[in-house]
């Protein structure tokens, strides 16, 4: 996909923002996970990670963004010297409900139905030095929880992709992608968490046939002190299997495409 392509997609996800928001919810947090994994990298890595979420309602649907500020340990190197790598992920979900452009009550199974486009971005500073770039766009339907939301998506998902090892830029083949998350009052806390399915999306840079890639985490929080102080904690579970596509069969590093963690977790809502 080309640059022009890229930012005229960008700008039209990004211009309903102009609307002004009925309501808004910003929050910033960090997480620690200690036992992620990184294709090639043959011991768990543990990483310290930092968040900026921010998600809004309009009159015409939903905006979210978050970013992720990722520190790994020593077990993941980045290019320069021993030291652990830094990376940064990011993205950007715009949501047009047709319950509220069409006036519809309910659509069946679902009580909303939404048109979706979804914008990411990352970079990391280790030798193989990805440079993620994803269009994802498809239709969501809210499912009819009594409170909370809860939201199952399919996608239609372009990635591109730098390797450093060889020096590479690779285009990867459209793919489906299977989407869920979910937020949902539950015994004075909050579960929450997501699911994300991606295809098989042709050959990667070193050549090699990608496999179906799924990311899932589920986390509970809790308020502490004060509800109305916005400072909540919990724990989760994160599962990464094929971590990228990563076909672990033929990975030179066993194991190292998959990967369980616990997670703790802090957030301050603004």
């Amino acid at each position: 996909m080309n640059h022009k392509l890229k930012m005229t997609l960008i700008a039209a996800l990004s211009a309903s923002t102009l609307h002004a928001a009925d309501w808004s919810d910003t929050a910033v947090g960090y997480r620690y996970a200690p036992g992620q994994s990184e294709p090639g990298v043959s011991d768990k890595v543990s990483k310290n990670i930092l968040s900026f979420t921010h998600v809004s309602g309009d009159k015409m649907g939903t905006n979210f963004f978050t970013i992720d500020l990722l520190q790994s340990n020593g077990a993941d190197k980045n290019k320069g010297d021993s030291a652990g790598a830094q990376e940064w992920y990011g993205f950007y979900k715009r949501s047009f409900s047709l319950a509220a452009m069409t006036g519809a009550k309910g659509f069946g199974f679902a009580k909303d139905i939404s048109l979706t486009g979804r914008v990411d971005a990352g970079a990391k500073n280790t030798s193989f030095a990805p440079a993620p770039r994803k269009l994802r766009l498809g239709a969501s339907a809210s499912m009819p929880v009594s409170a909370g939301f809860w939201d199952i998506g399919l996608e239609a998902y372009r990635e591109s992709n730098h390797n450093g090892i060889v020096s590479k830029e690779v285009q990867f083949k459209t793919a489906p992608a299977l989407s869920s998350a979910w937020a949902i009052p539950l015994g004075g806390g909050t579960f929450g968490g997501f699911l994300d399915v991606v295809g098989a999306k042709g050959k990667d840079g070193f050549g090699d046939e990608t496999k179906t890639e799924m990311l899932f985490r589920a986390t509970y929080m809790l308020d502490v002190l004060d509800p109305k102080a916005g400072l909540k904690a919990g724990l989760g579970l994160e599962r990464w299997s094929n971590k990228f596509g990563c076909n672990n069969s033929i990975s030179s590093v066993k194991n190292s495409c998959k990967a369980t963690t616990p997670l703790l977790l802090v957030e301050y809502h603004l």
